[in-house]
């Protein structure tokens, strides 16, 4: 064997170990995710910065590895090729096409790939420096090659998108939904993160208390009577009205009135009233959460587009949006959702839209009204006798009792093929 040939045979040897090393390092690089990557940042793991830096831009990454691909692959399939025809003359092209076929399925794409699919992070981790100053040589024909393939996708009609999150709400959902299943996540924890989820989605006029079911005391009120009705309702804060709900002056503590020392005579509600927060019905309450927080308050008058009383929002009303609701306060000792059997239900007419969906996994949609008693109303056009029945989609609304121009409670009666959906989807979860 000549010096020439042993020359070039090692040189197709280092080509083909090139091949192998840039489609492992295609393999395992771009099955890092910016969370695995993030993730072995935090755990020290040697060269993890590199690889996080660059799976940030995953485009420029795999533009400079299929170019160093093809370069050795290219060379290796070209200096075979001319062994071959020095060894075998006319038959050598197909010779060495044939064997390098081999070799480079072999030992150039199925074993490295293999390998870094067992061993992802070591692979990644191992391959991240000399990777990383390959993407700087092999940057200016990338931004080439990208430019001439973003040209040729826009005439074919499609889009770039540069903007687009590394993991969307709904990717995040369903990972919860697979930790849920898989026993990582417990069914009320994974009911808080959706609820987190859909936090900003939500109006304050959705989780308000409305103006109806609000307790507030009259500017007149005598210190007895103010006492009378905090023993009454236990609220430890209410809203102070001077002649209507519209013209809310202040909020009272109770904590206020029954730690200072003085005779109920000399009781002035004046002295007692604490600045009263004002919020419209439209605000989102992802917005209201931060500035109630961050401002201490406890309590928030909601206002119409005509500065009239819309209801009270409190800072455990929209806690509740996440965690489910607190037994306190204003909650209802009465449950306003109650199964009666597979079929039936007894509801509150104050039952929100949302939330009566959610219980039975309907998709009722209303943008008129947002309790389930005031949809009642919508469908009729009127207001219901107590005994009334109206049926929407497959399910029978009865009117149960009204009082004051309400439904106070609706008894819900589902037709048998929307049960049977309903026990599936909870035999399910």
């Amino acid at each position: 064997m000549d010096s020439v040939l042993l020359v070039q045979l090692v040189v197709l040897v280092i080509l083909l170990v090139g091949s192998a090393f840039f489609s492992a390092s295609e393999t395992a690089l771009m099955a890092i995710s910016k969370i695995d990557a993030r993730h072995m940042v935090d755990q020290n793991i040697k060269n993890s910065k590199i690889v996080s830096k660059l799976v940030e831009d995953p485009n420029k990454l795999l533009g400079a590895i299929l170019v160093g691909n093809n370069i050795v692959n290219i060379g290796a399939s070209s200096l075979a090729t001319v062994i071959a025809t020095d060894l075998f003359q006319s038959a050598g092209a197909g010779i060495a096409t044939g064997v390098m076929t081999i070799l480079v399925l072999i030992f150039g794409e199925i074993t490295p790939k293999s390998l870094s699919t067992q061993k992802t992070h070591e692979v990644a981790c191992f391959v991240a420096r000399p990777i990383s100053i390959l993407v700087t040589i092999f940057n200016p024909i990338v931004k080439v090659l990208m430019f001439i393939s973003n040209l040729i996708i826009r005439i074919f009609g499609g889009k770039i998108d540069t903007s687009k999150p590394f993991i969307t709400t709904d990717e995040l959902k369903t990972i919860v939904t697979v930790s849920h299943e898989e026993g990582v996540l417990e069914q009320e924890e994974k009911e808080m993160i959706y609820n987190v989820f859909g936090f900003g989605d939500s109006y304050t006029k959705d989780v308000m208390i409305p103006r109806t079911d609000m307790i507030a005391v009259d500017a007149n009120a005598t210190y007895e009577e103010i006492i009378d009705l905090y023993k009454q309702e236990q609220f430890s804060r209410m809203p102070v009205y001077q002649e209507s709900h519209d013209n809310i002056i202040g909020v009272i503590y109770m904590k206020d009135l029954l730690l200072k020392q003085f005779s109920p005579d000399e009781f002035v509600m004046a002295d007692f009233l604490r600045d009263v927060y004002f919020v419209h019905e439209f605000k989102r309450i992802d917005e209201l959460f931060k500035e109630m927080r961050s401002k201490k308050i406890g309590m928030a008058i909601v206002v119409d587009e005509y500065g009239g009383t819309s209801g009270i929002v409190t800072l455990e009303d929209l806690i509740e949006e996440i965690v489910g609701d607190i037994d306190d306060e204003y909650d209802m000792t009465e449950d306003s959702f109650v199964k009666v059997d597979d079929k039936e239900y007894l509801v509150d007419g104050s039952f929100r839209i949302s939330d009566f969906n959610d219980e039975l996994n309907l998709n009722i949609l209303s943008n008129e009204f947002d309790s389930i008693g005031g949809f009642i109303i919508g469908l009729l056009d009127r207001f219901p006798d107590e005994g009334e029945v109206v049926t929407f989609e497959g399910i029978t609304f009865k009117v149960e009792e009204t009082m004051n121009n309400r439904i106070n409670k609706l008894r819900v009666i589902l037709s048998n093929e929307i049960a049977e959906e309903i026990s599936d989807e909870q035999k399910e979860d």
